[in-house]
């Protein structure tokens, strides 16, 4: 009776040891189906690139199992090789978390795919074509039954009905079992990137993104019916800061245009329902943190001399004020992207130190492009207000007419507000006022006693 207690011992601890042999072939057999040179046939075979991963690991006791993919890094095919060089798309570890008992059945069920300290280079050369283009197989997804090899596998699709609609499924030519016994199914359930990094040169511009953190989840797609499943949901926080030429003080030179953190949601289709290519659209809210930069490299003098002249024969100098600067509070935005075109759905306002801004709903900026177009007002703080008012008692107008000018500007808080246009190179922008608000003023009779009463006076 005194040995049971250690037969039970050791009874056990040949259970633990053949569980962990056991454990150790399962490892062995995924792996040489799921080493390095598997992945990187299925990039090449997704991607018009060449791919090398140093290593891959496989972590059976955690629970899901963990599949490590480390040093991936993507290239054109044509590239040359050299140790350390860099290359348009490194990521330092892939993580995918699975299921054990979809490995073992030759499915692949990925419940969370993470990207760690991913990093991007890209360039767009003046007829808009990307460097990352070339990497990157078009999907053509049509509404029939399509043959397996055209299966685009760099696209997630949904055709299988035994998978959850929250997942993406892909069903490459590679993962059809019937042809080998090697061959795999997929799934996505949602995808991460942590401290992401990522740069875009663009014609003398640039935009590095940085900090960046992102999550998409809600993934449903399905080729075969894009009407009611297209869609997924994103999350992201990063800094974003974009430079290039700009005017100031007459002389075109490098400047900071944008140095901004911000967080944002996005509820984004992915396909194009009508022709089903990979064609995302997103209905986007996003928060600029309080103390973002926004412009400030240039003053109204730079950017509109021309049109300003025009306000200083009523002693109305903008000139010297600074087109921008950093937010005094957190600004809400809303809109769509599309084609690298972000377009306002709702009004946004923004709070600088000398005034605050309001853009109209349907202005757009597309920084990739150099290019945007912008109604806003711009309403005087306080100081400004003042600063301007000394202006327009400096020069002479008479009290009534001044009063009838300060009346015909103002908005409706009775701050002096001026409507404004901008449009063209982001970096060298096409600025001038509008007077449709002044003379609605005007004719409500705000300011029009004033100035009549003025020029008479000066009769």
């Amino acid at each position: 009776m005194k040995r049971l207690p250690r037969n039970i011992l050791v009874l056990g601890l040949s259970c633990i040891a053949l569980l962990a042999l056991a454990a150790l072939g399962s490892s062995w057999w995924i792996m040489r189906n799921l080493g390095p040179e598997f992945w990187v046939q299925q990039i090449e075979r997704a991607m018009a690139c060449r791919a090398e991963i140093a290593d891959a690991s496989l972590n059976l006791f955690s629970k899901p199992a963990r599949l490590s993919l480390r040093e991936v890094r993507l290239m054109p095919k044509d590239a040359p090789t050299s140790p350390g060089q860099e290359v348009p798309i490194h990521l330092p570890e892939v993580v995918l978390e699975v299921r054990l008992e979809d490995l073992l059945n030759r499915r692949f069920h990925v419940e969370k795919l993470t990207f760690l300290a991913p990093v991007v280079r890209e360039s767009i050369d003046a007829k808009g074509r990307s460097t990352l283009e070339g990497l990157f197989v078009q999907p053509q997804i049509s509404r029939v039954a399509m043959a397996s090899d055209e299966v685009p596998r760099a696209i997630p699709v949904a055709p299988a009905p035994a998978e959850p609609s929250n997942s993406t499924s892909v069903m490459p030519a590679s993962a059809q079992p019937e042809k080998s016994p090697n061959r795999f199914s997929f799934s996505i359930q949602s995808a991460v990137i942590q401290d992401g990094s990522m740069t875009i040169q663009n014609n003398g511009s640039a935009v590095a993104v940085s900090d960046l953190d992102f999550e998409l989840t809600g993934i449903d797609l399905d080729s075969q019916n894009l009407a009611e499943h297209n869609q997924m949901v994103a999350k992201l926080s990063a800094v974003a800061k974009i430079s290039g030429w700009a005017r100031i003080a007459g002389a075109r030179q490098q400047a900071t245009l944008a140095d901004v953190r911000l967080s944002a949601t996005s509820q984004i289709r992915p396909l194009n329902p009508s022709t089903g290519a990979w064609q995302p659209s997103s209905l986007v809210k996003m928060t600029l943190d309080k103390g973002s930069m926004i412009a400030g490299h240039m003053t109204m003098g730079d950017a509109a001399g021309k049109e300003m002249r025009k306000l200083q024969e009523y002693g109305i100098d903008l000139s010297p004020v600074r087109v921008g600067g950093p937010l005094q509070e957190a600004a809400v935005v809303e809109g769509t992207f599309v084609n690298n075109r972000f377009s306002l759905t709702q009004d946004a306002r923004f709070l600088f130190p000398d005034y605050e801004v309001s853009l109209r709903r349907k202005s757009y900026v597309n920084a990739a492009a150099d290019q945007h177009e912008i109604e806003l007002r711009l309403s005087c703080g306080p100081e400004l207000q003042g600063r301007l008012q000394q202006g327009l008692e400096r020069a002479r107008l008479g009290e009534s007419i001044t009063r009838g000018v300060m009346k015909a500007l103002a908005d409706e808080k009775g701050r002096m507000a001026f409507d404004i246009e901008s449009e063209g190179s982001l970096s060298d922008p096409q600025i001038k006022p509008k007077v449709d608000r002044i003379f609605k003023n005007l004719i409500r009779g705000e300011g029009l006693g004033d100035l009549l009463q003025g020029l008479l006076k000066k009769l």
